[in-house]
């Protein structure tokens, strides 16, 4: 069964009830409140459906297996479970995400899904870099903190957002994207080692990139050895891609020609996704 609040009042999904968001909460002694443990996954919403479902998926279900999080929802469930909140919060475009949590001693894990829309910059970002690197980062976890200290220094900073590096000063990824050079022609990301967040955007990206013979490589860059005719790319799920305008204050060159052949390239990719969504769950 399932319920919705007063005109105007957002709503959210769960554990599959909908419920105005003021509304919807979790036991105290829930392990995602007392320390921390869940996962989630921000989807992009286009037309009401979720791109790259299967693909997000896939990474939350690999997650809550290392962790040992038994969620009693299939992935159909959780499907339609996004359309039905956005059907009912009348988002059919914007962001979409999907939070597990660990659960309490006595109880199993809950399943939050919240839509909402999000207005980002368009133009070229001015970023700092920040020393920090995720513990785990292959898991998308609740953690946040370390992606919200490095946002908040960028705000004190006068910038956009930051970049996570190293004490060598080697770049590992954006606070919540991944970064890309655009160098002679090839696209250059960091390696998924462990160190950062594997983004489904970024798998995208390369698969699309190479699929128009644009060479990607993987390996590690410095803000050190950063030139001027460097183009760098932040590239997550609900943002898409975007251009850095300067790193430190480090001027870099836009590249708008790349930066439009690869947009083309994932908005391809992304109503692909979103056809396959709707023959497989609807």
């Amino acid at each position: 069964m399932t319920s919705s609040g007063p005109a105007g009042v957002p709503l959210v999904s769960l554990n599959g009830v909908l419920l105005p968001e003021r509304e919807a909460v979790v036991p105290a002694l829930d392990r995602a409140v007392t320390h921390g443990i869940g996962l989630y996954e921000t989807f992009k919403l286009a037309a009401g459906v979720p791109v790259f479902f299967d693909e997000h998926m896939d990474r939350l279900q690999s997650g809550l297996e290392v962790l040992e999080i038994a969620v009693p929802w299939d992935r159909a469930t959780i499907a339609r479970s996004i359309v039905e909140l956005s059907d009912a919060s009348g988002i059919g475009s914007g962001g979409c995400r999907v939070l597990v949590t660990g659960g309490a001693a006595w109880g199993g894990p809950s399943v939050l899904i919240r839509n909402d829309v999000r207005e980002q910059p368009t133009r070229p970002l001015r970023v700092i870099s920040h020393r920090g690197i995720r513990v785990s980062g292959a898991l998308k976890a609740m953690t946040f903190m370390q992606s919200y200290l490095a946002q908040r220094a960028a705000l004190a900073a006068g910038a956009d957002d930051a970049i996570f590096v190293d004490d060598e000063g080697r770049m590992f990824e954006g606070a919540t994207s991944n970064i890309f050079l655009a160098r002679g022609g090839a696209l250059v990301t960091t390696p998924a080692e462990g160190a950062i967040l594997p983004g489904v955007m970024r798998a995208a990206l390369e698969r699309v990139a190479e699929a128009d013979d644009i060479a990607v490589v993987e390996a590690y860059g410095r803000v050190a050895d950063l030139r001027a005719d460097d183009a760098m790319f932040l590239t997550s799920s609900v943002r898409g891609i975007v251009a850095v305008a300067a790193v430190d204050e480090r001027a870099l060159r836009v590249d708008d020609a790349m930066l439009q052949r690869l947009r083309l390239l994932i908005a391809t990719a992304e109503r692909a996704a979103a056809a396959t969504f709707r023959e497989r769950y609807l």
